[in-house]
């Protein structure tokens, strides 16, 4: 799905961007700045009228975002490079944007450096813009009714082609909630677009009733984009010509003589965002607020259905990769291809689309995939997928210190710091560089205010920029350049992170001077594959999360191939740790050849994460830098058979992993971080998959949020394996920490019929235990099968008093590793969505607030799987937990009935009996009664989770 910033939440408590986003930071106010060149006035009038409500400001003016440096093109030196190199500006190169499409109507994208059209070309491979057209005849010569919708003026249509005419409607409602659905800005979703097809000379064209007059008649053709750049946008006042919130383009296929319509539009924002830090030019209407390339074209093309929470299609990604490469290879024109999305992979180096990327690789050595590294960080093993691919250009992101206080006259801003939410990689040798994960840029007009965004989604399109920069140079020289020398001077080039490994960071912060001038060099390299042999096979780099398996596991073997066609090489290989060791030197003679790694188990004793690469050089050419690396990492996690506490201090940014052992004792997991007065760190958990852990991502200590963050684990929620914490400093500031952790000391193993608890105490000593049930609400499972890629809708019908709906979905890990994406989304019967929570993994959570309404009409939940190949298997399938939660849970049995308390002999395993679930609440047929049970000893960590259980007599009425 697309890398959606969410780190960003954390920044107005942390930073204080909010304050200097709206001018109210301590310090010198800044001299009111001129309005920008853009025209908005007039489309600020007609959205005022139409709604009541004028269009709200930008975050900040466009002038003091440039004059703050809020486009960071300093952190990767685009800005001095440009300065050098003045024609040498991206001019001459494509940079496909693979996203969820772009807005060409906003000032920034409409032209290049050089006067030239920006957007050459945007197609739509997501499906959300069809509209279904029918063959139509027009009722009179000036009037045609379409599916009820009557329109005037029909005579212009006439004028300018003979029938056979065609006509369908377009539903704003399906474009999802407002603003993102609200497609002509009157504050409603529910308006429906009759629109009218038929082929001119010229070709297919489209008539739609852009103003709301009624009439065709003062409305013109609109032929695909590729044609002649045209564009419409719904809710200009009539008459007038003054643009609707969203510009939209048109894209035609012919079949059998049949036209197909889709509308292409930017419904999410994501896009347009990324297009502007990548090559805008004049952002804004500023003159010099520009992109990293403001000189290259920009192809846009659409993947994402973004009503559906900005997931991409089957076969979306790479039919939008090869587009791409034909619309350049037809043009004779370089190409870089931005892919800002990903979802977290559960086998590193497994997945489909990694694959085909790769193969897209090879197809096409000279075109280089840019893609984001995923947001899931800090925690290892958190690339996402396709960002793992081997062959692309995988980037993680800094956060900018531009952005970290409120600029200050003479007072230069802080250093950027490695991004906290930045994927790490772990089983795959990646990412590969970081850029800029934050940026004031571009948006469609309806998202006026929504600027500033981050992610890794920001950082890759500065890197896709700057290949962009590199190729403008390179064809102005008359040079052929290949991918993999791109790849490669942008990693020589890199400037190392103090304190990052190559797990955090790859090479370090690209720089676009230090890769200009190794391609300069015509340094000569590789293409290679490294796998590491372990029980997958299929990742690049050796990760042993569970630390060595035995004192003699001690050896680790990888297999590095040659896939770029290249002659033999001698590589000679230096490890950069000292508990790994490795041979002198390689021989590749074209065939697959096995490197054996040695681990000094003595230098692995004590609890903590460690990485160390062995490089490989060329012998040829030892100062071009490494063509590859073998990288391991070796967790060695605390045993968690006693509690665990810490203390520690970090500086501005920086980031204490602890990894703890919950293999055994499982029953929930409770990790508290407690952080001095005055200051604060951000506490994450991750499940030994990399996943963040389910029921959340992190929580913030300090501050308004209070000293102490505490985690808690449900037993039902709890995996078995190497959990990992981390601790994160504030960019600004540094913090002292307290860090604990604990298992619960008697289990809670199951729920049951009955109810009853069944609990174990794995321990050597007898314990008083407390077990108390609660009821909070009713559960039901469901495994579904869908076939293709159909998606599967299940009614939800919520009970009248759930006032909280929770939905578990979980895939199977083989056919995760066959998708690109899972969408999971909630409408009401009417069609309008409710909520939306696309699997991140192989298991996903939704949540969502119920109010009267909605229970009342009731629910369909939605499964819509993306594959990464055209052709999705004949089935697929998906288990399904849906919970309704009651407004507040409800204690079994009276007060003196609501606990039952024992001694629990050592290793002893008890059913313990639970008071009955409530006769007075309605438990619906097809539902269980869902009941939450607390286990309790005193001193230590109570075991927490939830089950459902029958419910043998239940009351019949549900009214309230």
């Amino acid at each position: 799905m697309i890398e959606r910033a969410a780190m960003l939440r954390f920044l107005a408590v942390m930073t204080g961007l909010s304050l200097m986003a709206c001018g109210s930071a301590p310090g010198p106010t800044p001299a009111p700045a001129p309005e920008p060149a853009a025209a908005s006035a007039p489309l600020e009038a007609v959205q005022a009228d139409l709604t009541g409500v004028a269009p709200p400001e930008p975050v900040l003016p466009p002038q003091l975002a440039l004059l703050a440096g809020l486009m960071p093109l300093r952190s990767i030196g685009a800005d001095t490079f440009r300065v050098a190199h003045p024609t040498y500006d991206g001019r001459g190169v494509v940079i496909a944007i693979l996203d969820s499409g772009i807005d060409v109507g906003v000032p920034g994208l409409r032209r290049t450096s050089t006067g030239e059209r920006k957007v050459l070309d945007l197609r739509d491979f997501s499906g959300e813009g069809r509209v279904h057209l029918a063959a139509m005849r027009p009722e009179s010569e000036s009037v045609v009714t379409v599916e009820g919708h009557r329109l005037e003026g029909f005579g212009r249509v006439a004028r300018v082609a003979a029938p056979p005419y065609y006509a369908g409607v377009f539903q704003e409602i399906r474009l999802g909630t407002a603003p993102e659905g609200d497609v002509n800005g009157n504050g409603s979703i529910t308006d429906e677009f009759p629109m009218v097809v038929a082929k001119a000379s010229s070709g297919w064209v489209l008539f739609a009733d852009t103003n709301g007059d009624r009439s065709l008649d003062d409305e013109s053709p609109v032929h695909d984009f590729a044609v002649a750049g045209e564009t419409l946008a719904f809710g200009s006042a009539p008459g007038a010509t003054d643009p609707g919130p969203m510009t939209i383009a048109v894209n035609f296929e012919e079949h059998d003589g049949r036209p197909f319509l889709d509308l292409f539009m930017d419904n999410s924002s994501h896009g347009t965002h990324v297009a502007g830090i990548s090559a805008g030019h004049g952002l804004f209407g500023v003159e010099g607020f520009d992109g990293v390339a403001p000189g290259a074209w920009l192809l846009g093309i659409k993947i994402s259905n973004n009503a559906r929470g900005g997931v991409s299609v089957t076969g979306s990604m790479l039919r939008g990769l090869n587009y791409a490469a034909d619309f350049a290879e037809q043009r004779g024109r370089p190409l870089v291809v931005n892919l800002s999305f990903g979802v977290g992979n559960e086998v590193e180096g497994a997945a489909a689309i990694d694959s085909l990327i790769n193969e897209f690789a090879l197809k096409h050595p000279d075109v280089l995939v840019v893609i984001s590294a995923g947001n899931d960080g800090p925690g290892l093993s958190t690339v996402g997928f396709p960002g793992s691919a081997e062959l692309g250009l995988s980037v993680c992101a800094l956060f900018p210190g531009v952005f970290a206080r409120p600029p200050e006259p003479g007072v230069p801003p802080s250093a950027d710091v490695l991004g906290w939410w930045s994927g790490r990689g772990g089983e795959v040798a990646k990412p590969d560089v970081c850029a800029p994960g934050l940026a004031f840029s571009s948006v469609p007009r309806w998202r006026t205010g929504e600027e500033v965004s981050g992610g890794t989604s920001m950082a890759a399109p500065h890197v896709s920029g700057a290949v962009a920069l590199l190729l403008s140079a390179m064809q102005q020289q008359g040079r052929r350049v290949r991918a993999v020398d791109l790849k490669r001077a942008l990693m020589a080039g890199a400037s190392q992170i103090p304190g990052a490994t190559v797990l955090d960071a790859g090479a370090g912060v690209a720089d676009v001077t230090g890769a200009y001038r190794w391609l300069l060099a015509a340094h000569q390299t590789g293409v290679y594959e490294v796998r590491a042999l372990d029980e997958d096979g299929v990742s690049s780099a050796a990760f042993r999360r569970a630390g060595l398996r035995t004192a003699g596991d001690t050896l680790q073997r990888f297999v590095i191939r040659s896939v770029g066609g290249q002659p033999a090489a001698r590589l000679l290989l230096e490890s950069d740790a000292a508990w790994l060791r490795a041979p002198p030197m390689v021989e590749l003679q074209g065939r697959p050849e096995t490197v054996t790694v040695r681990y000094d188990a003595f230098g692995l004793r004590r609890p903590g994460a460690y990485v160390g690469t062995v490089w490989a050089r060329p012998a040829t050419d030892t100062i071009a830098g490494p063509s590859l690396g073998l990288v391991n990492t070796v967790v060695v996690p605390h045993a968690l058979d006693r509690p665990f506490a810490t203390t520690g201090e970090l500086g501005p940014g920086a980031i204490a992993r602890y990894f703890l052992d919950v293999s055994e004792g499982r029953g929930g997991l409770q990790v508290r971080l407690e952080v001095a007065e005055s200051e604060e760190a951000i506490l994450y958990l991750f499940e030994p998959s990399g996943q963040p852990f389910r029921g959340g991502s992190s929580l913030t200590a300090g501050q308004e949020s209070g000293r102490v963050a505490t985690v808690h684990v449900r037993s039902d929620d709890v995996v078995s394996g190497v959990y990992e914490a981390v601790v994160v400093a504030p960019p600004t500031a540094g913090v002292r920490f307290s860090l604990d952790a604990a298992l619960p000391t008697v289990v809670l193993t199951a729920i049951e019929p009955g109810p009853r608890a069944v609990v174990h105490n794995p321990g050597t000593e007898s314990l008083p235990v407390r077990v108390r049930g609660e009821l909070v609400g009713a559960v039901r499972t469901e495994h579904v099968t869908g076939r293709h890629a159909a998606p599967v809708t299940l009614q939800l019908e919520p009970p009248h008093w759930a006032t909280r709906l929770v939905v578990d979905v979980s895939v199977p890990r083989e056919l995760w590793q066959l998708l690109t994406d899972f969408g999971v989304t909630v409408f009401e019967k009417s069609g309008k969505k409710v909520s939306d929570a696309p699997l991140n993994y192989a298991f996903g959570r939704l949540e969502i607030d119920l109010d009267s309404s909605t229970v009342a009409g009731g629910l369909d939940l939605e499964l819509f799987p993306g594959f990464a190949h055209f052709e999705p298997p004949e089935t697929w399938s998906a288990d399904v937990r849906i919970v309704f939660e009651l407004p507040d849970p409800i204690p079994l049995g009276p007060d003196s009935m609501a606990a039952e308390q024992l001694d629990l002999a050592s290793h002893d395993t008890r059913a313990v009996p639970l008071p009955p679930v409530p006769a007075d609440i309605a438990i619906p047929d097809g539902l269980q009664a869902l009941l939450s049970v607390r286990v309790d000893t005193p001193g230590t960590v109570p075991s927490v989770g939830r089950g459902g259980t029958p419910v043998p007599v239940r009351a019949v009425d549900e009214t309230p």
